[in-house]
């Protein structure tokens, strides 16, 4: 009910889709046989703490099963929420972002890559600092290249509204090119005809392992471009109307 009415309705594709990874991976197969009135603290508390190896995921999980518990209380269909109370694991920040000579490395890492079209995603996540799902779910009809804007829709940001976003002279280059083969309305075609594309992560690991590079996520290219304009001397204000913030100081904490 929680996924049917209320996530799907309220929130992102890719949030939905983390959302149901975590129920059927981590959830169902410990609390599924259990009734609701059957669920107390002491079975979410051992759940969140069989996950103490991956604090970030373990919090991601104890709070969508308080959302859950909560949307059950409001329709009367528990009492109390058992997730109430049970402390999150500390989360370690990271702030990991590449110099010069590891673009460099990527960059070489890329022009050689088999797949050219994920490649292509790769470069227009460095050069616009955008996320991940906002590259692969565009669609052409969201880019005007003569005037050098890129129009994000509402149900595409994180902030839901929509964006006017300018490219860069880098940008502009890498998406002209591949206007020259586009085929259907998504940038980055997926496998079923009329969708699009939805991970990058097995081209990222390739490309890492040649690249020389270990410990580092694909979420980093976005810390990396927000730390190269700063260090470029662009103010915090342009930098966060860029990658799409709201907040100044989630673009300080980037850069």
């Amino acid at each position: 009910a929680y996924m049917e009415k209320h996530a799907v309705v309220h929130k992102a594709a890719k949030s939905v889709r983390e959302d149901r990874r975590m129920l059927d991976r981590i959830v169902l197969p410990k609390l599924a046989k259990m009734r609701l009135s059957e669920v107390e603290r002491d079975d979410v508390e051992t759940l969140h703490n069989s996950l103490e190896d991956t604090p970030y995921q373990a919090n991601r999980v104890l709070s969508l099963l308080s959302k859950m518990f909560t949307y059950a209380m409001e329709r009367k269909w528990m009492a109390e929420n058992p997730a109430n109370g049970i402390t999150h694991f500390p989360e370690k920040k990271r702030d990991d972002w590449f110099d010069l000579d590891q673009l460099h490395a990527i960059s070489d890492a890329l022009d050689a890559y088999e797949e050219q079209d994920a490649a292509d995603a790769l470069r227009l996540l460095i050069v616009t600092g955008a996320r991940p799902h906002e590259v692969l779910g565009a669609e052409w009809t969201q880019f005007d290249l003569r005037r050098g804007v890129w129009t994000k829709p509402s149900h595409h940001t994180k902030e839901r509204k929509t964006e006017h976003v300018p490219l860069s002279e880098a940008a502009l280059a890498i998406l002209s090119g591949m206007a020259e083969h586009k085929a259907g309305i998504y940038l980055f075609p997926g496998r079923e005809p009329g969708t699009a594309r939805t991970t990058l992560r097995s081209a990222w690991r390739q490309l890492c392992k040649d690249a020389g590079l270990a410990n580092v996520r694909i979420y980093d290219l976005r810390h990396t471009f927000a730390s190269h304009l700063v260090s470029r001397g662009l103010s915090l204000p342009v930098i966060g109307r860029l990658m799409g913030h709201t907040q100044p100081g989630t673009t300080a904490r980037y850069a």
